[in-house]
């Protein structure tokens, strides 16, 4: 008879592996000793198939879990790196039965995360691909435990930039926004995070066609802001998209194998729909002028009013507040404007108190109508929000109200322009107006993300993100340096695409691996390029090249827009293109540009180091930094982005 340690590495370890766990269950004599055996000797199976067969089966049994789940699991990470290197695919199912076990809170998960965020440049490709699914899991099991959230969402921003991994990654870290605004308790907050996790499932689903999943929750997202924005058509567009996606995903799965560890996150799928089913049955209530059939409208309005606090739309989430943080306002803000579904309401909430077995539940009403009549006497004087300014009010106060107004009734043009300016342009309009305003946003949005680039569009978004924290970027210096900005991006994407010929040759290609001796391409000639690039574009006619007289010298590329100018510097570096380097030794210049104008400029530079291993993404490459001369109040704000040189083709990697 074959040892347990030896049947481990052969082709019937998975019969094995189900005999010892049938022979746990039984508690018949000597299974734990060869269950250990056993165990010890599966590092050694090289076939992933039987690998994963008989980690399945040995998980599946309580009894081999409890007495040896430690074993198991410092079994299949010992001597993990060399195996993902020979053999990434057999890493990634060893890793995978580890961080089962730290899920199951069999194991400590410290190991399982070092794991899972550490994972060098040049790690294979098939083991990066599993990587974003798993700390997904680990994501949803820790959710809320901020020492061991932050390096997972860390590993997963570097996932993004690994082409394998990059679709995957993008979608966990949706899900984790969408968490965030799951978890908050203020709606602004609540909302933010909502669009941000929009933009990205619409993203994942653009790149990638087959993510029925990023759809849907694109669609609940746009749900959740269509109802606190009160936007009947937008919730019905939502939930119909919502249904489509969810049946088309039911089709695609039906019959195909799901491990069992990660149906919760299919589970947790009909929970969106009934969340989406509840909003929209309450929005069709609430946009009636009066209530004909009391009982039935208010039945539909407080299942959505108490229900979101009871449902667990993700894995891993003990409730949803975060929803109940947009619910609840909206409800309560239509009932208060409407007289007559507030009498109904109140007169609902006596006739519950008298009856022995009321339709609706009567404490549910009560806390409802409390905390309406409490609105309704604190409410103001309807006077148009501009001229709006009562003498006991604090205007910290009233900057607060706008803000959560704008963030309430038209998130996509929070999102579009920035809080400061949107809470601005909505106190002078009314709520009618608004919704008209934020949907046309909304549906431009909705356009763009069919087409977004899984790239450029993140990270433009996140620069302009931080690009709002300066009070100078609103109105037309949001628009023109963000147009700017956008044709920079694209630049800096295509030139880390095209093919040498397109420069003529090789040899004219200032990207190209550079030979020993060869002359050193100069900075004149990626400004030329990138001139070249702005003036046959959009801003043709607005730039211009070695422009004099700006801050006592010459600035490289100047793009001007009326009296508004942005300055693009043009830098070479060949010792040492690290982000501290850089800023150190061009930052200072490249904002000195800004000292006369707006504080905002451009750096870019051309990376001529040694690139034996393969270039950056262009993302990885790119970022926003501050300066500040000494003596100066105002930070000066410059995006520097890298072109790499000196790079050679994937064949000759």
């Amino acid at each position: 008879m074959t040892p347990p340690g030896a049947a481990a590495a052969g082709p019937l370890a998975p019969v094995q592996a189900t005999a010892l766990t049938a022979a746990a269950s039984r508690d018949a004599p000597g299974w734990r000793g060869a269950a250990a055996e056993f165990i010890d000797g599966l590092p050694a199976q090289r076939s992933l198939l039987a690998l994963a067969a008989s980690i399945d089966e040995l998980l599946a049994g309580p009894q081999v879990v409890e007495a040896h789940g430690a074993r198991l699991h410092d079994a299949l990470l010992r001597d993990l790196g060399p195996v993902v290197e020979r053999h990434p695919l057999i890493a990634a199912s060893r890793l995978e039965g580890a961080v089962r076990l730290a899920i199951a809170d069999a194991v400590a998960p410290f190991a399982v995360l070092g794991r899972l965020t550490d994972f060098p440049p040049g790690t294979p490709e098939e083991f990066i691909e599993a990587l974003p699914r798993l700390v997904g899991a680990a994501m949803d099991r820790w959710a809320g435990e901020l020492a061991l959230t932050t390096p997972l969402r860390g590993a997963l921003d570097r996932l993004r930039h690994e082409e394998a991994a990059a679709v995957d990654a993008a979608f966990e870290l949706a899900c984790d926004d969408l968490r965030a605004a799951l978890t908050a308790t203020e709606m602004p907050a609540v909302l933010e995070a909502l669009t941000a996790a929009r933009s990205r499932f619409a993203t994942v689903d653009a790149a990638e066609q087959a993510r029925h999943d990023a759809r849907a929750h694109a669609a609940v997202c746009d749900a959740v802001l269509a109802f606190a924005a009160q936007d009947r058509r937008r919730l019905a567009d939502a939930a119909d998209r919502l249904t489509a996606a969810l049946d088309q995903r039911s089709a695609w799965l039906r019959g195909t194998h799901r491990p069992q560890w990660l149906r919760p996150r299919h589970a947790a799928e009909p929970a969106w729909r009934r969340v989406v089913l509840l909003l929209r049955a309450a929005s069709d209530r609430l946009a009636e002028t009066i209530w004909m059939d009391v009982w039935e409208a208010l039945g539909a309005v407080l299942d959505a009013y108490t229900q979101v606090r009871t449902l667990q739309p993700l894995p891993g989430a003990q409730a949803a507040p975060g929803l109940a943080v947009v619910v609840e306002p909206t409800i309560e803000n239509a009932i208060v404007r409407s007289q007559s579904r507030l009498a109904a309401l109140r007169r609902t909430v006596v006739e519950a108190s008298a009856a022995e077995n009321p339709p609706l539940p009567p404490r549910t009403a009560e806390l409802l109508l409390s905390r309406i009549e409490t609105a309704a006497a604190d409410r103001r004087p309807a006077l148009p929000q501009a001229s709006r300014t009562p003498p006991d009010v604090d205007e910290d106060e009233d900057s607060h109200a706008a803000v959560a107004r704008a963030h309430r009734a038209a998130p996509a043009l929070v999102r579009v322009l920035g809080e400061r300016q949107a809470a601005g342009l909505t106190a002078g309009l009314g709520d009618e107006d608004l919704r008209l305003l934020d949907g046309v946003v909304h549906s431009s949005e909705i356009a763009r993300s069919r087409t977004a680039h899984p790239v450029l569009d993140p990270l433009l978004d996140r620069l302009l993100g931080q690009l709002a924290d300066s009070p100078e970027f609103t109105g037309r210096v949001r628009a023109t340096f963000g147009l700017l900005l956008e044709q920079t991006l694209r630049f800096l994407v295509s030139r880390a695409d095209l093919e040498a010929r397109t420069w003529g040759g090789p040899d004219a290609d200032y990207r190209r691996a550079l030979r020993e001796g060869e002359r050193r391409p100069r900075e004149a000639e990626l400004q030329r390029d990138y001139h070249q690039w702005l003036a046959t574009g959009q801003l043709g006619g607005l730039v211009a090249v070695e422009v004099g007289d700006v801050a006592q010298g010459r600035a490289d590329v100047a793009t001007t827009f009326g009296s508004l100018r942005y300055v693009t510097e043009v830098k070479r570096e060949l010792r040492d293109a690290s982000r501290e380097h850089l800023e150190a030794a061009h930052l200072a210049q490249a904002a000195e540009y800004g000292g006369a104008n707006v504080p905002f400029g451009q750096l870019l530079v051309l990376d001529l180091t040694p690139h034996p291993r393969g270039a950056p993404r262009v993302d990885e490459r790119v970022w926003l930094a501050r300066h500040r001369p000494p003596g100066s109040s105002t930070d000066r704000f410059v995006v520097v982005g890298v072109v790499t040189g000196n790079r050679r083709t994937p064949h000759q990697l």
